[in-house]
């Protein structure tokens, strides 16, 4: 009896330790496992995150970038306008196949932002022609809207294209009849010869209207905008602006923006 005796105790023994042992295994080695993988995947969605904030930003992320020649010199000079609510790092400017590292940040909705004066190479005689981009620090490619730059060989720079762009904020306000309705845009030149008359229907947002005056050159121009409210049975119309406005090139960008609340 004693010997069956001793025999339980050390099977029972052999048991509580052969359990402890196993719950040892699982605590020094699967346990440990199982927490590493629960971290990784951790890691793995964080990644993930970041690379669609990346790319959701990268895809917000817009800008205007023009490029104009300094009066008198062999120089270019870029502006940019920032018309997105991000920050907006410019980490690199090509003109032609000339690549120069920069760092300049544009500030969100930030205009009028001036890279600074960068010197080109004008053959005298000869026909130079110029394409400017820069490139962000998210990626994104931005041409210069105002298209190839050109030095004529002896003292004068052409461009492609001469534009005055004109934003009009549309303006609610009174019934509901006063919430829709209809700009009108109307530019002449200095000597008082209609260039073109633009019409665009609004509700809300931004209304935009676009002039090409390569033909007449840089010079004084006179723009009239007007706003009809209501339907199209409303025949009286407001005018909110009517000035006298100057496009300066080379010296200044070739595309006049003028902004109207």
């Amino acid at each position: 009896m004693r010997t069956g005796r001793m025999l339980f105790r050390r099977k029972g023994t052999s048991t509580i330790l052969g359990t402890l042992i196993f719950m040892g295994i699982m605590f020094t080695a699967v346990v440990p496992m199982v927490l590493v993988m629960h971290q990784a995947d951790v890691i793995l969605e964080q990644k993930k995150l970041e690379i669609r904030r990346v790319d959701d930003e990268r895809s917000r992320e817009a800008l205007d970038m023009y490029s104009y020649p300094v009066m008198g010199e062999s120089k270019l000079e870029i502006k940019i306008n920032n018309r997105c609510e991000l920050p907006i790092n410019i980490v690199h400017l090509w003109i032609n196949d000339t690549m120069q590292d920069v760092d300049i940040i544009v500030l969100p909705m930030e205009t009028e932002k001036i890279l600074g004066q960068y010197d080109v190479p004008v053959d005298v005689g000869v026909n130079s022609t110029f394409k400017v981009k820069v490139t962000s620090a998210r990626g994104n490619f931005y041409d210069s809207q105002s298209g190839l730059i050109v030095y004529d060989g002896t003292e004068g720079w052409l461009t492609e294209t001469l534009r005055i762009v004109v934003l009009v904020g549309a303006q609610e306000g009174g019934g509901w009849w006063r919430r829709y309705g209809t700009y009108k845009a109307t530019l002449w030149n200095g000597t008082g010869t209609l260039i073109d008359t633009e019409t665009v229907s609004w509700s809300t947002g931004i209304c935009m209207f676009t002039f090409d005056v390569t033909e007449h050159g840089p010079g004084t121009y006179h723009l009239v905008v007007e706003k009809r409210s209501g339907g199209w049975w409303s025949t009286y119309w407001e005018t909110i602006y009517d000035e006298f406005v100057e496009l300066i090139w080379p010296g200044g960008s070739p595309v006049l923006e003028i902004y109207i609340d």
